[in-house]
This record gives structure tokens, C-alpha cells and sequence, in this order.
């Protein structure tokens, strides 16, 4: 085990707070760096996607 896995679960025992709200950040987390990776894979910035939206309104 990690490092950093022994610290999170150091927290998640010892931070109620922590541990309540980390598996969901985590996912959401995850969630955007997926979602960027491929953006970034089709070369669709968050640039490009402003200016598609203000060009087809």
C-alpha cells in the first residue's frame, strides 16, 4: 500500500468530515480528468466549445 493510501486512510479514521466527503470528491475528480483527457484526445478545448456555443445561438 501507498503512501498515500495509508494517509488517506489515516484520515478517513481519524476526520469524520474527511471521510464523509472523500469517495465523493474522488469521484468527481476522476470524473473531470477523464472528461478532459478526451477533450483533449479530440483536440476539443473548452476554448473551442465557448465558441461553437456563440456561433450556433
Amino acid at each position: 500500500m501507498s503512501d498515500l493510501q495509508h494517509y488517506i486512510n489515516y484520515r478517513k479514521r481519524h476526520d469524520s468530515e474527511f471521510a464523509a466527503n472523500f469517495d465523493e470528491g474522488y469521484q468527481l475528480f476522476k470524473l473531470g480528468a477523464v472528461l478532459r483527457e478526451a477533450r483533449e484526445a479530440s483536440e476539443f478545448t473548452q476554448e473551442s466549445s465557448k465558441l461553437k456555443k456563440r456561433l450556433f445561438q
